[in-house]
């Protein structure tokens, strides 16, 4: 269950960075990472009163656990529907006003990824005062978020590429809650399988994200050849 909570964290991570990379208002952008730093700065009251048994306490809590995958899946969605926002107007077709400014949300998901990370990092440093650890997170939390942006940005520099991975990640995050809340409707609170996640489970989970990336690269093959088609 952990590791899953982790991976989905971790995207979580990465689709707030591949977002803020596409928004070219730097002022909204600059406000984004000043939220992100007051967030973590915050959240270390909190973060520092957590412990090994209080995140199991919290991963056994199938109706928290629902709350989040619920969550999750909600922003997994309209992450989905601001990618093909994106995509329909790289390509000058006509989509509704709203996603004009649903562009500027990248997410809240982010806000508990940060927490678990934050309160992670308190249980494995001793010694250290709490405040002045949680303005270096503060700034170390900027600082690899502009680091994914840049590196997604350096990695895929071509605008339409960066889009279709955006979509991915939102599809793997939908993947995820799905699976997620499949683990805990069928999984009693408290206990866990001896053999761990059943593979089937696991191959069920990589045919759909394989599927989904395939629709994904046939769909733009198609808007690509029309375009080139429109301006021949």
């Amino acid at each position: 269950m952990q590791t899953i909570i982790i991976i989905l964290f971790s995207l979580a991570l990465v689709s707030f960075s591949i977002q803020l990379q596409l928004l070219k208002n730097r002022w909204v952008l600059g406000t984004w990472l000043l939220i992100v730093a007051i967030g973590v700065y915050l959240m270390h009251h909190m973060a520092i009163e957590q412990s090994y048994k209080t995140f199991r306490a919290t991963l056994t809590n199938s109706s928290l656990m629902m709350d989040f995958t619920v969550l999750l899946v909600l922003e997994a969605l309209a992450g989905l529907f601001i990618s093909i926002y994106l995509i329909r107007s790289h390509y000058n077709e006509p989509v509704k006003a709203i996603f004009k400014y649903a562009i500027y949300l990248p997410g809240i998901t982010i806000f508990p990824a940060l927490f678990y990370f934050e309160s992670m990092v308190f249980l494995q440093i001793h010694g250290i005062d709490f405040e002045l650890m949680a303005i270096v997170l503060s700034i170390l939390a900027i600082a690899l978020i502009s680091l994914i942006k840049y590196g997604f940005k350096v990695l895929v520099p071509e605008f339409d590429l960066q889009l279709e991975i955006k979509f991915i990640v939102h599809l793997l995050q939908l993947v995820g809650g799905i699976f997620l809340s499949v683990v805990m409707l069928r999984l009693p609170v408290g206990q866990m399988p001896s053999s761990g996640v059943p593979i089937s489970a696991l191959l069920t989970m990589l045919l759909i994200v394989l599927t989904g990336a395939a629709v994904g690269m046939l769909w733009y093959r198609i808007k690509l050849k029309r375009t080139k088609q429109q301006l021949l």
